[in-house]
């Protein structure tokens, strides 16, 4: 196994360093650097997604990625085009680290540098302070609790931050207790290398607020980056993609843009197979089913299971959430965990405090009728986990009319939304531009006759993407608003 194999030939590696460079003359060495920088503020500071990128020649999985990369070259290039922090790989055998990469590299930017390597040893901390490294990566997979909250210690008695990294429930609830400030998940099965990209999602909920947390491996995509950001976390760790891309700087900004400023897609009401994979292959980032049975979107939970296993077994970055009206929290929660539903989305008359017996997070859905309604939206907020901003009816969903998007604009401001009523193909560019919402939300507005239209569904997340892509925010066609319900 590769894990196995790595962490005996680094164990070698170390004996044999050690032997070379007693402890006290490391330790003296470790005492003669700078103080470190702090990755920690440096990852947590503004509300925006935080890039660190990786210096990274090779990987067991991949073998050789970038035989001509020069270490200092490519850190340079990271800092000035929006690197947060800059790991750096150190492991010599499977990964062609070095520490003199490391040190050349911290001598070269004003970054915090992360040296990435296979750390279950405190001499491996006063090394790394002492090649030059600011903060350092813990492996729960080869660390026990003890080892743990040990390296922790150590490391805060020179100063430096760990990134502490996990690959499921049992790892991720071991760095929380031990006190990691900055937590990793690792996508990617130290043992096999296989990657599950929905792993993430699954250990947020075990992440507390106060805690950095930063997705590591399988980030290549703008859809990657999307669907991190609906993870809400602080940072992403990009290696491969950035260091066999031909083109760098564009390659940063397309990740960084997509986390942060990327407008999300929710095609709602989809009953039929072919329609979700239509949304999928157009790039939409969340597929809604609707489990409110007055409407003629409505899915039977059966049903829905059997097309959530067929979008599953597709391994796509979609995400899925089940809309429900005035339902019981159990009943929500049940067909949540039937179904397989990532988020929920209510439409009812739900309180604040209704929103946190959900055990998924909770879009929403409100209907405004003017400024007054504001402090509604900012209540729901602080129990929900995004608001989406609907159309005022005497119907649970919506007319297909747009409503004030000036309202929408100013509350957007302060909290991210979704929005939704009367969006088209036509006139969603023009709403993104006026509004500058979250995510988008249409379900009539890419029907025909109360059918979901394959045209306007991609006609509708194109325009949507090539309105982030080149920042037009001019409408198509102001004509033909759907008057249909939103659900």
């Amino acid at each position: 196994m590769f894990l196995e194999k790595i962490v005996t030939q680094t164990k070698n590696d170390l004996e044999q360093r050690k032997r070379e460079v007693p402890l006290e003359e490391i330790q003296h060495l470790a005492a003669l650097q700078s103080a470190p920088l702090d990755l920690y503020t440096a990852l947590r500071t503004g509300s925006t997604i935080k890039l660190i990128a990786e210096v990274k020649r090779a990987s067991p999985s991949k073998g050789l990625l970038a035989p001509h990369l020069d270490p200092v070259e490519i850190a340079r290039t990271y800092e000035t085009h929006g690197a947060a922090a800059i790991s750096v790989l150190t492991e010599p055998h499977f990964f062609l680290g070095s520490p003199d990469h490391l040190t050349a590299i911290k001598r070269s930017v004003r970054l915090p540098v992360l040296r990435k390597d296979f750390i279950f040893d405190e001499y491996q901390l006063y090394e790394a302070r002492a090649w030059g490294a600011d903060a350092i990566l813990l492996i729960c997979a080869i660390l026990d609790d003890t080892q743990l909250r040990h390296l922790l210690a150590i490391s805060h008695t020179l100063s430096m931050h760990c990134l502490v990294e996990v690959h499921s429930k049992e790892e991720a609830l071991h760095a929380v207790r031990a006190g990691a400030q900055i937590i990793g998940v690792n996508s990617r099965d130290l043992v096999t290398f296989e990657l599950n990209p929905h792993l993430i999602r699954e250990l947020r909920p075990l992440i507390p607020a106060d805690r950095v947390l930063v997705a590591e491996s399988g980030i290549h995509t703008q859809a990657d980056a999307r669907r991190l950001a609906r993870c809400d976390i602080q940072a992403m760790l990009v290696g491969e993609s950035l260091v066999v891309s031909r083109d760098i700087p564009a390659q940063m900004q397309s990740l960084l843009y997509a986390a942060n400023a990327s407008t999300q897609v929710k095609i709602c009401g989809l009953r039929a197979p072919e329609h979700a994979q239509i949304a999928i292959e157009a790039g939409t980032d969340i597929l809604g089913l609707v489990f409110y049975e007055p409407s003629h979107r409505y899915i039977q939970p059966r049903a829905a299971r059997a097309l959530v296993e067929s979008i599953q077994q597709k391994q796509t970055q979609v995400d899925i959430a089940g809309v429900f009206v005035n339902r019981e929290a159990d009943f929500i929660n049940d067909i949540t965990e039937q179904v397989g539903l990532q988020f929920v989305q209510l439409h009812g008359d739900e309180a604040p405090e209704f929103c946190q017996r959900i055990t998924r997070p909770v879009i929403k859905a409100l209907r405004l009728d003017g400024p007054g309604d504001v402090s509604r939206v900012r209540a729901y907020h602080e129990t929900s986990w995004h608001v989406l901003l609907d159309t005022p009816t005497a119907h649970w969903g919506g007319t297909g009319e747009t409503h004030d998007w000036t309202l929408a604009r100013s509350i957007a401001q302060e909290i991210p939304i979704l929005l939704a009523g009367g969006l088209t193909p036509e006139n969603v560019a023009d709403a993104i531009h006026q509004v500058r919402p979250w995510g988008v939300d249409v379900s009539s507005g890419v029907e025909t006759n109360r059918v979901k239209d394959q045209e306007k569904i991609r006609m509708f997340i194109h325009n949507v993407r090539n309105y982030g892509q080149t920042g037009r925010g001019q409408a198509l066609d102001q004509k033909g608003y759907s008057r249909c319900k939103h659900i």
